[in-house]
């Protein structure tokens, strides 16, 4: 101010002390010639160090560059720059600047006439805060806009889904994109572990472990502490000595611990929220939310992903029910068709067992590697891939039945509140007998071993028991080469292990249910072909003994034929016999027991023994039918009936009475009147027609007998209903009237193979598909009334 002259600009050094805007004075070449205190107090300096200074010094551009050409950084037309105003420190303020340049003419007369700079600075430097503060809260409001967003996005998505895969999709990818994160995973509890059910996009190229065992890794640690929890993942180092070389840890941020993470069961993250999946006290499974650098993760994300997985846990339960109740349809269509398998094929276990054993695997999605005891090395061999066979170290009692377990087998989540959803088939393996079912579990002496051989080391070991039929003896010889292997695959085994490797989840609940099942179907399976091996030989022995047959008696030629429907029985329900007694009498009884096989052909020699014995009594058939019913009637079992048809015969008067109980009507064929074989056009049929109820079903039933004269040649045909009731293909029945035109027929040939010709003509009636037993009977009289 002095080159002003202190009286000559006093006036305007008085007037900028008064503004409340930093002011300074400056030469034309920048040289500060006056500032006021506000100017001091923005520069943090003494007036008498930046008097002098050039203005040029202090401030500089926005990017903290001198102006060029040593310029002014300012303009001299009171517009408003933005500057850095640099200070004693050597730090910088943002600073408004606004000059104007003072002409000689608003100078006093007799003052220096060179112009100077008036220079007005205002501090931005709370309008950059409150700016920086603005656009901070802004930013912040943003992504919590876009979190609300994302997170009503995922409850929206997850309402009313109906596929479980979609879902998940759908889910983790918004979620992802709503907390910026780097990916998400959900795992599933199932049997023995969690299974990874979904991920998102993001993961694609990542290592996702596909399933944790219980126990293991951060999904078991999660369900423990049963709140969401902040991980971070760390790998093992050199001073982890302790911990392996394939092994890493998570520190729980909250509670402030480190725990082991085996390399298989390592996420794909750095840093990772992990929330529980409940539905009540069920667990569904586990949340990831993570990131892939090291970060802190907010409140605010595990707020959201608790609230995702409460809402997500109601549609979970829905999908996850409608999923096992899927997976329980298919396992019971695969259960339904191996039963058809065993019940409709041919009954030999060596031919249906490839297309068995391709169902299971195909249903389990497991390998099925047989067992053997090889007698040469005195132990059990397991064979595995058809050829690759392993000793085994002990017993199959002490390897797969032991009670020793480790402690974290037997109970991995015992501290858990929770409950794992079951299957709810009706069968469990105490029901068995004689087959075995056990799980072989990772953990187990058998899965290590297993695991130790780099083989599958968990599934299910089954034993169809001893009396299966199936082969168990020595291996087959390596010498045997390629046939050998081959009947190593294609032959039933009585056991044999179905197996899983590592990566898969263990056999889970209703898949082993289902084995139990097939086990009960196996055991019923072997008591049937036991039962009938039992009954064909009881059907054997029937059938030596108690053999259907007619005496020799003189004054009739007989023809006689019994075909049973239970082939496999060789005996059946129907009977006949013909009782000589003296004085040239005879009693010919055929008779039907309700029933088939060897039950019917029981009690078929029970009636045709009493029968025999009421007529050497001497009884008539009417009195016969009537104590067969009282005796039948005696027994506990009232659906054993009978119908029959007895005839006492006297060859000498020609004459005969029966009594037909519910039996088909005989016929008697009365034999040409001229006497010539094979004329038809004169023959007869008479209908036996007098007729009673069935033997055995009602104690009040009354009897009627009915009598018919014959003469020599006449044949008295007689058969049961498996005759008349024969169908043909398009269901017809073969019929009274068709039976009778047949026998017209046949009867011109003889009596000699007439029942043979008759039974021809029903099988080619029936197409060789007879239903029920079929016995004829043919007596020709050759003594009786004369004409």
């Amino acid at each position: 101010m002095e080159s002003l002259g202190k009286d000559d600009l006093a006036e305007l050094a008085r007037l900028v002390e008064v503004t409340s805007d930093a002011v300074a004075l400056c030469a034309q070449d920048g040289t500060i010639l006056h500032v006021n205190r506000q100017m001091a107090s923005l520069a943090l300096d003494d007036r008498e160090h930046i008097v002098g200074t050039d203005i040029k010094d202090l401030l500089f551009s926005n990017a903290f560059e001198r102006a060029e050409r040593h310029q002014m950084p300012f303009t001299l037309d009171t517009r408003d720059c933005s500057l850095m105003l640099k200070l004693p420190d050597g730090s910088f303020v943002p600073v408004n600047v606004r000059a104007l340049e003072i002409g000689r003419d608003l100078l006093p007369l007799g003052a220096h006439r060179a112009g100077r700079i008036l220079v007005v600075i205002k501090s931005m430097e709370e309008q950059t805060a409150h700016d920086r503060q603005t656009q901070r809260l802004l930013s912040e409001l943003q992504a919590a806009n876009k979190r609300l967003s994302g997170t009503l996005s995922v409850i929206l998505s997850a309402m009313g889904s109906k596929d479980l895969p979609t879902l998940l999709d759908t889910v983790l990818n918004k979620l992802s994109g709503a907390l910026d994160a780097g990916g998400s995973t959900i795992y599933i509890a199932e049997n023995g572990g969690f299974k990874l059910r979904g991920f998102s996009k993001s993961l694609a190229n990542c290592y996702v472990p596909d399933f944790i065992p219980y126990g293991a890794g951060i999904p078991t640690y999660v369900l423990r502490q049963s709140r969401a929890c902040r991980f971070y993942v760390l790998p093992a180092t050199s001073d982890d000595e302790d911990l392996g070389p394939a092994s890493g840890t998570f520190y729980d941020m909250d509670a402030r611990t480190n725990m082991r993470l085996n390399v298989e069961n390592m996420p794909a993250f750095k840093t990772l929220i992990a929330v529980p999946v409940f539905f009540g006290t069920q667990v569904l499974g586990v949340i990831e939310l993570g990131w892939m650098r090291p970060c802190f993760p907010r409140d605010y994300d595990m707020h959201v992903l608790e609230v995702v997985s409460d809402y997500l846990s109601i549609e979970l339960m829905g999908l996850v029910t409608s999923a096992r109740s899927k997976r329980s349809d298919e396992l019971t269509r695969s259960l339904n068709r191996l039963r058809d398998m065993v019940y409709t094929g041919s009954g030999d276990l060596r031919d249906m067992w490839p297309r068995l054993t391709s169902e299971m695997t195909r249903v389990l999605k497991c390998r099925l590697c047989p067992l053997f005891f090889d007698h040469m090395r005195g132990r059990y061999v397991l064979d595995f891939d058809g050829g690759s066979r392993v000793n085994l170290p002990g017993g199959i009692d002490e390897l797969f039945f032991s009670t020793v377990a480790p402690a974290a087998y037997v109970d991995p989540l015992a501290e858990v509140d929770a409950k794992i959803h079951r299957g709810a088939w009706t069968y469990t393996a105490d029901d068995l007998v004689d087959v075995r079912v056990v799980r072989v579990d990772a953990n187990s002496r058998a899965g290590r071993w297993l695991a130790l051989h780099g083989l599958p080391s968990q599934g299910v070991f089954f034993d169809a028991g001893a009396d299966f039929g199936a082969e168990d003896g020595a291996a087959v010889d390596d010498a045997d080469g390629a046939e050998g292997l081959m009947l190593v695959e294609e032959r039933p085994h009585r056991m044999f292990l179905l197996l899983r490797s590592a990566s898969q989840e263990p056999i889970d609940d209703l898949e082993y249910d289902y084995l139990v099942h097939l086990a009960h179907d196996f055991e019923m399976y072997v008591q049937g072909t036991r039962k009938k091996e039992s009954e064909h030989r009881i059907a054997q022995t029937l059938q030596a003994g108690m053999r259907s047959s007619l005496a020799s008696v003189p004054g009739i030629t007989s023809d006689c034929l019994y075909s049973s429907a239970t082939k496999q029985a060789l005996v059946g329900g129907d009977c006949y016999t013909l009782i000589r007694l003296p004085d040239d009498r005879v009693v010919m009884i055929l008779g039907d027991v309700s029933g088939k096989g060897v039950e019917a052909a029981s009690m078929s020699a029970l009636v045709k023994t009493a029968l025999s014995a009421y007529a050497w009594e001497g009884m008539g058939p009417q009195r016969m039918a009537r104590s067969l019913n009282s005796m039948l009637m005696g027994f506990s079992r009232l659906e054993t009936f009978a119908t029959m048809f007895i005839a006492k015969i006297d060859l000498r008067q020609g004459y005969a009475t029966y009594c037909s109980a519910g039996h088909p009507p005989s016929m008697l064929v009365h034999a040409p009147r001229d006497g010539v074989q094979g004329n038809i056009s004169t023959a007869e049929i008479e209908l036996m027609s007098v007729q009673s109820g069935v033997v055995g079903a009602f104690e009040t039933m009354s009897y009627e007998a009915g009598s018919f004269e014959f003469s020599p040649g006449d044949i008295l045909f007689m058969y049961t209903d498996g005759a008349i009731e024969a169908r043909d293909p398009a269901g017809d029945f073969f019929g009274e009237q068709r039976l009778r035109d047949t026998l017209l027929r046949e009867a011109s040939s003889g009596v000699n193979g007439l029942c043979g010709r008759m039974l021809s003509a029903l099988d080619t009636f029936a197409a060789s598909a007879l239903e029920d037993d079929v016995a004829m009977v043919a007596l020709r009289f050759d003594m009786g009334r004369s004409r």
